[in-house]
């Protein structure tokens, strides 16, 4: 028959529908049991009680009894036998039933009708599985791309043209390798691999990641560096984690970034004594991405500086990463960290006039900048300002910061206890009318003062967003709250506080006990409305650096 031009016969029932019958004879055909007969059986209740003894004559009925009962076990054994053979025969055809049944139904799912493009569109909203903590227990190096679409191309004919004729969905490329180990070589041939995948991706945009671990690469990290150069004209994100000896390949390959819109670019964390600059000049690498938006410079200390276009809107940097910063003037938000750079030769104000968002390690990085159109600042994120006499030194620099900006800033986040110092409440307070948010570290000593000044509302009228964070335990000691004058204040500013948050910070696996009797003691402020949180000691506050809105 050609199933071309003709359809398919319908089947006939097979035997199984006259089975029931044959069935019905075979249980009829059963023998009944034959059992003595019943003037006997008050004999035998008799001698089993003991009422009546046991006579030399009771032999000649008992034993023909007993040989009548044991002769029909076995045959009764005999039919059990063949029944659950028969019953296993049946389930085995029943599943076989099934099997093909589902085959046949799958051809009618809705799933089969949908056009190419809304599977390929499902097929690349799947994520790899497999998690890249365990593939490095094996210290090979790892190449992700998307695994489950593979998987899915396993389906069906069709389903596997769609996976390797859809370049989009090899077009997200991780790759890591771990610590040089000349000792445990690559189980597969991962030049080969990534060669594949970069021609099932045809000329779509890449998204590439790509981490190498320790201070050298291995040959096969570089071979497969060089490959990925290769298609930089396709990079569309590309988040690097590169050793010198990658870093100087970079910086000797050629060709323009047109695509690029996204950078991430880091450093293995090294000694301090091996940080050397690379044997050229890399500050010109990334110079010609005409559509290069994001930048995220990580550990660059020492290791030169970057120029980038300036059309770039988003970079998270330090200081000595980036050539000419006060050059980049459409920058919208900035996440700058001071790390040990030692004395830099900065311009007494730089003016960003578009950065909305602003994320700094230290306040004082703040003397550096200017930024008229500020709305959301986080401060200090590596750790709290311990004494008073910090305090009021940040305090006067955000002072002088806003006031030279002349900006109006909606959400204040930091890890310090500056809300407390007496001129952040004289001078700086005043000039927040426009906050709505505002996040800091409780003082154990300063609670009152600074509770009583939020009681009026002629400070800070717009807040709607509170967020108080208790100092660890394990560092500062239990904290001592003032709960009777935080009450009254939570209260006096109910009709206008949209959420309450109180942090508890701890050690994971550690000081549960302290953090369980701090939530307990903060109980009744639930009343008002506040949430309680445990939190992770090393959690930040507000902007994280490098995590762009």
């Amino acid at each position: 028959m050609n199933l071309g031009t003709s359809s398919p016969t319908t089947p006939t029932p097979g035997a199984a529908d006259t089975s029931s019958l044959y069935l019905d004879a075979f249980i009829h055909s059963i023998p009944k049991p034959a059992f003595p007969p019943d003037e006997v059986y008050p004999l035998v209740t008799d001698i089993l009680r003991a009422t009546r003894p046991l006579l030399d004559t009771d032999h000649g009925w008992i034993f023909p009894n007993i040989a009548l009962l044991e002769g029909q076990l076995l045959a009764y054994d005999t039919l059990i036998d063949r029944l659950c053979t028969v019953v296993k025969e049946l389930k085995g055809y029943r599943h076989a039933i099934q099997i093909v049944s589902k085959r046949f139904s799958s051809i009618l799912a809705p799933i089969r009708h949908l056009p190419s493009d809304v599977l390929r569109s499902v097929f690349r909203e799947t994520q790899p599985r497999q998690s890249r903590r365990s593939m490095l227990m094996n210290g090979w190096p790892i190449i992700k791309f998307m695994q489950d679409p593979l998987t899915l191309g396993q389906v069906c004919g069709s389903w596997r043209d769609i996976v390797i004729s859809s370049p989009r969905l090899w077009s997200h490329i991780n790759i890591t390798f771990p610590s040089l180990r000349a000792d445990n070589p690559s189980p597969c041939d991962f030049q080969s691999l990534l060669k594949t995948i970069l021609s099932l991706s045809g000329q779509v945009s890449l998204d590439i990641q790509f981490r190498s671990n320790g201070d050298t690469s291995s040959g096969e990290a570089i071979e497969a560096f060089s490959l990925l150069l290769g298609e930089r004209h396709r990079w569309k994100s590309a988040s690097l984690k590169l050793p010198l000896d990658l870093l100087e390949q970079l910086r000797a390959s050629s060709g323009k970034l047109p695509c690029l819109e996204s950078l991430t670019l880091m450093t293995p964390r090294l000694p301090r004594h091996s940080r050397t600059v690379p044997p050229g000049d890399v500050s010109d690498v990334f110079i010609d991405a005409p559509s290069l938006r994001k930048v995220k410079l990580h550990d660059f200390i020492g290791l030169g500086s970057f120029a980038f276009p300036c059309q770039i809107t988003h970079l998270a940097t330090s200081f000595t990463a980036v050539h000419d910063l006060h050059t980049l003037s459409r920058l919208e938000e900035l996440h700058l960290e001071e790390r040990h750079d030692g004395d830099i030769d900065f311009l007494p104000h730089i003016t960003f006039p578009d950065v909305r968002r602003l994320s700094v390690s230290s306040p004082k990085l703040l003397r550096h900048l200017c930024l008229p159109s500020l709305e959301d600042l986080t401060f200090d994120n590596c750790g709290a300002i311990v004494t008073h006499a910090r305090v009021d030194v940040a305090a006067a620099t955000l002072t002088d910061f806003i006031r030279s900006s002349r900006c109006s800033l909606t959400s204040l986040s930091t890890m310090t206890s500056i809300v407390y110092a007496p001129n952040f409440i004289q001078e700086t307070l005043p000039m927040l009318e426009s906050l709505t948010s505002l996040e800091f570290q409780i003082d154990n000593d300063l609670q009152d003062i600074f509770h009583h000044t939020l009681m009026s509302p002629i400070f800070l009228p717009n807040l709607q967003h509170l967020i108080m964070r208790l100092p660890p335990p394990e560092i500062w000691g239990e904290p001592l709250l003032a709960l009777d004058t935080l009450s009254t204040m939570l209260a006096s500013r109910r009709q206008h506080l949209r959420s309450v948050r109180f942090d508890c910070p701890i050690i994971s696996g550690a000081h549960s006990s302290e953090a369980a009797g701090i939530l307990k003691t903060l109980e009744p402020l639930r009343q008002l409305g506040v949430d309680l949180r445990a939190v992770d000691v090393n959690s930040l506050a507000g902007i994280s650096f490098g995590n762009f809105a």
